[in-house]
Parts: structure tokens; C-alpha cells; sequence
């Protein structure tokens, strides 16, 4: 209590020390936006991320690179995927099919094996069942020419846009294409490097630039801020010692 009252009467008696309390509390404040930042960035490149591969070699090699993505180091699961579209009047849903296992492992969801399922994220349930529709719904619609009814299933664990169904190994035997999720994306978002090495192309591109957008940002916000914040926690203590002395 006897320092907090010697600190108010600096206060009252010196502009300086006014000033270099002004300074040390914009330093506290760019010192937490800076440590806010990268503990921000931290948790975001240590969240999953979904890759979708491309294949351009023949279908016998596919296989075995499949094995080997599934068993590679910090892989959630691994499938063969397909895309189709259901029309229901003027409502368009892209589906994505994939396995069983990675609809299982990666999302959680389990299919009961009675006809046709479909989870779908938030955004994608209420523009194509409808916002106040009760969920599951069970729905009409077109696949391609051919007429599908299915259970339309609102599911809070998928990305809001995301509309995932389960693919049998025939259905899905013929695909190049496969998608895969990792435990992370990595500091710099280059953990799926590996699989571009093993002869894949990374369709969703854009997961790799905003990361490495994310990291460049980040690394101008910790140099600049923290620069900032030095600066005025040197400047405050200068002028606090420089007040102090004036007032004795």
C-alpha cells in the first residue's frame, strides 16, 4: 500500500511519470495482443486438416499408395472419394461419399446401413431441407436422372458446408481421387508435403497459400508489435526514472 500511494503522488507531482504509466500500460497492451496472436495461430495450425488427392498414375498403384497414406505418421484416416450432385426442385447439393471408416473416424458418425444416408453441416441442411426443418429428414430427390429418397441428417460436428454420405468399395473402386485428414496442418501448413511426394497433387490448394498467408501475418504482427512494445516499455521506464528524480 506505502508503494501504490509513492506511485500516486509521482503521478500527481510529475507529467513524466503520467506519461510513463501511459507508456507501460500500451506496452502491456501490445504485449498481450502480440502473445494473443501466436497463441491464436498455435491452436489453429494444431487442428485438423482434410486433404483431397489427386491420382494420376494407373489404378493398380493407387492401391498401395492408399495403404500408405493410411499408415503414415499423424493420418486420422484415409479414403477413396467420390462427388455427386442431388437436385431437389431448384435446391443443388454437392455430396461427397466416402468410407464408412472415415466418416467414423474423422467426423464421428456412425450409418445404420438402412438406405441411403447423408450428414450435412449447418449451412448446407437449411438451404437444401429447408431452416425449420426437423432433423433427420427424410427427403425425395433427383441423382442425376434417377430418383433417390434418403434421411437427411443435421450433424453439428462437420464443417457448416460440408454434405458427407457413405460410399460402399464398389461405388468408390474406380475412384483417382482420395481425402485424407491429419492431425494437424502444421506451423506452416506444409504437413502434407509427404503426400506430394509420393506422386499426389493437392486439389484443395488453397488450404496450403492461406496457411502459409496466416504464417506471414503472423510473423509481421510479432515483429512489429513486439518492436512496438520494447520501445515503449524503454521509453516509459526512461521517462519514470527521469520524473522520479525531478520530484525528489
Amino acid at each position: 500500500m506505502r508503494a501504490i500511494g509513492k506511485l500516486l503522488r509521482l503521478r500527481r507531482r510529475s507529467d513524466k511519470v503520467k506519461l510513463a504509466l501511459g507508456l507501460f500500460l500500451l506496452g502491456a497492451v501490445l504485449g498481450w495482443d502480440v502473445a494473443f496472436g501466436a497463441a491464436g495461430f498455435l491452436m489453429e495450425s494444431g487442428e485438423p486438416v482434410e486433404y483431397v488427392l489427386a491420382w494420376g498414375g494407373n489404378e493398380a498403384s493407387l492401391e498401395g499408395k492408399l495403404r500408405a497414406v493410411s499408415q503414415h505418421e499423424g493420418v486420422i484416416c484415409a479414403s477413396r472419394q467420390r462427388e455427386y450432385s442431388l437436385v431437389m426442385g431448384e435446391r443443388q447439393l454437392t455430396v461427397i461419399q466416402v468410407s464408412p471408416e472415415y466418416l467414423s473416424a474423422c467426423f464421428g458418425l456412425r450409418t445404420s446401413g438402412a438406405g441411403r444416408e447423408f450428414f450435412l453441416g449447418s449451412r448446407s441442411y437449411a438451404s437444401f431441407c429447408g431452416a425449420g426443418e426437423e432433423s433427420p429428414a427424410r427427403l425425395k430427390c433427383l441423382m442425376g436422372e434417377e430418383g433417390v429418397s434418403g434421411t437427411f441428417t443435421l450433424c453439428g460436428g462437420l464443417p457448416v458446408t460440408a454434405a458427407m454420405a457413405k460410399g460402399s468399395s464398389a461405388e468408390l473402386g474406380d475412384s483417382q481421387t482420395l481425402r485424407v485428414m491429419l492431425e494437424s496442418g502444421g506451423i506452416e501448413g506444409r504437413n502434407g508435403d509427404w503426400l506430394m511426394e509420393l506422386g499426389f497433387s493437392i486439389e484443395n490448394q488453397e488450404l496450403l497459400t492461406e496457411a502459409a498467408h496466416r504464417l506471414e501475418l503472423l510473423q509481421a504482427r510479432l515483429s512489429y508489435g513486439g518492436l512496438a512494445c520494447l520501445l515503449a516499455l524503454a521509453l516509459g521506464v526512461q521517462l519514470f526514472a527521469a520524473g522520479r528524480r525531478e520530484s525528489g
